[in-house]
C-alpha cells in the first residue's frame, strides 16, 4: 500500500512538472500577441489587415513582425491562404529600392509572421497579396 501511494505521488509530481514546462514554453508565444502594437491598419473589402510589432514600428535592417487578417464583420481572425509580400522604397531619379520580405503562417489562423529587410530609413510601400488576389498597400515610415 505504501509503495502504491509513493508511486501515485511521484506520478503527480512528474505530471505537474510536465504541465508547468508546457505552459512556460507556449505561454510566451500566446502572450506575444497581447504584447504587439499596431504599426498600420487598412480595410480591404471584407477584411481588416493589420501590421503589428513589439515596438509598434519598423526599423532599418532586419525586422520580425506580424500581419493579421480579420473579417470586418465580426473582427475574427481568418485564414486567407498564401500571402505574398513586396516592399519598395521610391528613389527619385532611379529605380525603386526593393526590400526582401516573407510571410509564414504562425499557427494561429489569420496571423502570419513576417521577416523583412529594409536597407534604408524612410518611406517604404509594403504590400501584401492574399486570398482571391486581393491586395493591400501600407505606406510605412521605417525608422
Amino acid at each position: 500500500m505504501r509503495t502504491k501511494s509513493m508511486l501515485t505521488a511521484l506520478a503527480v509530481v512528474v505530471l505537474g512538472i510536465t504541465l508547468a514546462a508546457c505552459n512556460n514554453g507556449s505561454g510566451s508565444a500566446s502572450n506575444s500577441g497581447a504584447e504587439l502594437k499596431q504599426i498600420a491598419q487598412q480595410r480591404v473589402g471584407d477584411y481588416v489587415v493589420t501590421l503589428l510589432s513589439e515596438s509598434g514600428q519598423l526599423k532599418q535592417g532586419k525586422n520580425k513582425y506580424a500581419l493579421e487578417f480579420r473579417k470586418a464583420a465580426d473582427n475574427q481572425l481568418v485564414d486567407v491562404g498564401e500571402v505574398k509580400l513586396s516592399s519598395r522604397m521610391p528613389m527619385p531619379g532611379m529605380s525603386d529600392m526593393i526590400g526582401g520580405a516573407s510571410a509564414t503562417p504562425s499557427g494561429t489562423p489569420g496571423r502570419y509572421m513576417v521577416e523583412s529587410d529594409f536597407e534604408m530609413r524612410g518611406k517604404w510601400n509594403f504590400g501584401a497579396t492574399f486570398g482571391n488576389n486581393q491586395r493591400v498597400m501600407f505606406p510605412i515610415n521605417v525608422q
